[in-house]
């Protein structure tokens, strides 16, 4: 059963994500005079302090820029694990600017000291979206085998910030979507719905399809939009989707792939046609179905 504090934790960050893409514009409201007294009193003795002038650069935002490499320190070395955690929530924040912040975030998450305030390293990691390389590979070990459920939640989450740069993580997404809480398995769709898949993937991804919950069908759809002919084999799966009015999401999600596919997805053309005379999924439809006979 998660605790009071993990629930929090994971409400908060959860705030941060959804609140980021809006914090830049938020941050025109904001003087010069205003982020210099912020990064003043992140030298404070009172971790009061520091953590409520973290706070304020997270609204800020990307024109915080210039409290970066004090955020850096305070990730690296605050004897409050709980600071470091608002720090990293305010180097998310501020986004790709704080670029060079990664390797510490790196450090951070993977440091089982840091309990639950990893979750916003994890987060950020995902928001500022660079060196794929260190972070996707970090985040994937993370989502297989933290002991903190949290953490793990929000590290599957901002696998997708990556997008295209995350297809190492589609398999582990997959089995966390398989296997994992509920929580988890929300996550591990938001993200997968995101990352594009390859090849690879299609087998999973198409026994995916027929999974009990509309969020890992969708998911799994999405990804499989990129892949090309080499889905031909979901072709079955996907039409049962497209004759499903359970979710015109999912629906419109399979018509997507189906279009994608070319003369592979033939098959599909009769339920087309009936998805073509409804309104939610008409649009989507006539096109799948024009994508497939120019492919012929």
């Amino acid at each position: 059963m998660r605790t009071t504090r993990q629930i929090c934790i994971g409400v908060a960050v959860l705030i941060a994500i959804a609140g980021s893409a809006t914090l830049t514009a938020g941050g025109a409201e904001y003087r010069a005079s205003d982020i210099e007294e912020s990064i003043q009193m992140l030298y404070s003795d009172s971790q009061e302090e520091r953590a409520s002038s973290c706070g304020k650069l997270s609204e800020i935002g990307a024109d915080a820029k210039s409290a970066v490499p004090r955020l850096i320190e305070i990730v690296q070395s605050d004897p409050i694990m709980s600071v470091r955690g608002e720090a990293a929530k305010a180097l998310g924040n501020i986004g790709a600017a704080a670029a060079s912040s990664v390797p510490a975030l790196i450090v951070f998450v993977k440091d089982k000291q840091g309990g639950l305030e990893r979750a916003y390293a994890a987060t950020a990691l995902g928001n500022i979206g660079v060196q794929p390389e260190e972070s996707v590979a970090t985040l994937i070990e993370i989502v297989k085998q933290d002991d903190q459920p949290v953490v793990r939640q929000l590290s599957a989450r901002a696998l997708g910030g990556f997008g295209a740069k995350a297809t190492s993580a589609v398999p582990v997404l997959i089995e966390a979507i398989k296997t994992g809480d509920k929580d988890l398995r929300d996550a591990a769709c938001d993200a997968l719905a995101h990352i594009p898949a390859t090849s690879r993937d299609v087998p999973a991804l198409t026994s995916l399809l027929s999974d009990e919950t509309n969020s890992a069908r969708l998911a799994a759809a999405r990804a499989l939009v990129g892949v090309g002919s080499e889905a031909a084999g979901a072709v079955p799966q996907l039409i049962k989707l497209l004759n499903d009015n359970s979710d015109e999401q999912v629906q419109v999600a399979a018509i997507k792939v189906l279009g994608s596919l070319g003369k592979s997805a033939k098959p599909a053309l009769p339920s087309l046609r009936v998805a073509a005379k409804q309104p939610a999924t008409k649009e989507e439809a006539e096109r799948a179905i024009s994508e497939i006979r120019a492919a012929q």
